[in-house]
Order: C-alpha cells, then sequence, then structure tokens
C-alpha cells in the first residue's frame, strides 16, 4: 500500500480527505480500467489521465467526482505512486526459466 497526502483536500464520502492511500491493482482493476499508458511508437509512454482517475478513485477507494475536484499537483501525486504499480517489476527471472 502507498499513501499521497494531498496539498489541497478534497470531499469524498461527505468527509475532508487529507490522505489517499493506495492498495495495489489487481487483474479486474486493470480488466475494468485498462493500462494507465499508451506507448507510442518511439517506445515512449504517454499517461492516460482518464484511465488514471478511474485507478485512483478504484485504488484509494474515493468517488470519481472527488478526484476530479483535485488540484493538478495532486493528481500529479497519485499518478507517479500508480504507474509504478504497472512496472516490469522482477525481471531476474525469464520465461524460459519457469518451465
Amino acid at each position: 500500500m502507498s499513501t499521497v497526502t494531498l496539498k489541497k483536500p478534497i470531499q469524498a464520502h461527505g468527509e475532508e480527505v487529507r490522505t489517499l492511500t493506495f492498495r495495489e491493482p489487481n487483474c479486474e482493476d486493470i480488466m475494468v480500467c485498462g493500462y494507465p499508458l499508451q506507448m507510442s511508437g518511439d517506445g515512449s509512454f504517454t499517461p492516460l489521465a482518464g484511465v488514471i482517475v478511474k485507478y485512483i478513485s478504484r485504488l484509494a477507494a474515493v468517488p470519481p467526482s472527488s478526484v476530479k475536484a483535485m488540484t493538478a499537483q495532486d493528481f500529479n501525486a497519485c499518478m507517479a505512486t500508480i504507474i509504478p504499480f504497472f512496472g516490469d517489476g522482477d525481471q531476474s527471472q525469464s520465461p524460459a526459466d519457469e518451465g
């Protein structure tokens, strides 16, 4: 779990929220939300803001309307917490080693 302290609190479930705690995404989250990054032809990745809003909402258990009220700075901090969940992970074992 990862926690982000918001610079500007948001309203969620009728309360003021100052921190968001994110659980790790699972396969169902990916099926519902999709991947938060789009790869371009040159191998670079572009974040997909709409998908990231869905992940913030699901993983931190706050309504999408609360996420949409975030400042850009807080949204970027949350995005920086979510994106690493989709990294390469441990590359020490190759698929050939699994077999």
